[in-house]
């Protein structure tokens, strides 16, 4: 007899306060979804990443396109989260004028960067500049704009955009700009 009072009292509180008219909101916090979470590489595999990143940052200064995406490769198999290794690919794809897997390679390097204003708005840079070449001139403003939001100081960036409001007044007017990037 105790037990089926007991049953009946859970069964009417259970249903009082299933028809109360309060809602239950519950919030959970998504961490960033730009930031990558960074794996920590062995010390071996660092120093193998590096090795590879300087020889990318050779290749690349050399004009040598190929080979400084394959080092960069390299370096990225080592430690996937070496952002500058990314960064140098992305470049060397832009040498190739492999735009549209520049910006895909930028952005995952963007992920990994440092929270530095200076690294942030070259990324930045480099993306907008793969815009412009692919055509996009709004998406390739927007991240020039990004590159002097992190850093006011880039010259690169806002002759960038003064070239874009020239191309675009000029195809206004029915012309072609005369300047080449």
């Amino acid at each position: 007899m105790r037990k089926s009072l007991l049953l009946l009292l859970c069964a009417i509180l259970l249903f009082a306060a299933g028809c109360t008219k309060k809602v239950v909101v519950i919030k959970s916090e998504r961490p960033p979804s730009n930031k990558a979470v960074i794996v920590h590489p062995s010390k071996e595999n660092t120093v193998a990443s590096n090795n590879h990143l300087k020889q990318a940052k050779k290749f690349y200064y050399k004009g040598k396109y190929k080979q400084a995406k394959k080092h960069s490769e390299k370096a990225i198999e080592f430690n996937h989260s070496n952002w500058e290794a990314h960064y140098y690919l992305g470049l060397s794809m832009q040498g190739r004028r492999q735009y549209a897997t520049a910006i895909e390679v930028l952005g995952v390097s963007l992920k990994y960067s440092p929270e530095n204003h200076m690294v942030r708005s070259e990324l930045h840079m480099a993306i907008g500049h793969s815009w412009e070449k692919l055509g996009d001139i709004r998406k390739a403003s927007s991240e020039y704009a990004l590159a002097l939001e992190y850093n006011p100081a880039n010259q690169e960036a806002r002759d960038a955009r003064k070239r874009l409001k020239i191309d675009k007044t000029m195809n206004k007017w029915g012309k072609k700009s005369k300047k080449k990037i």
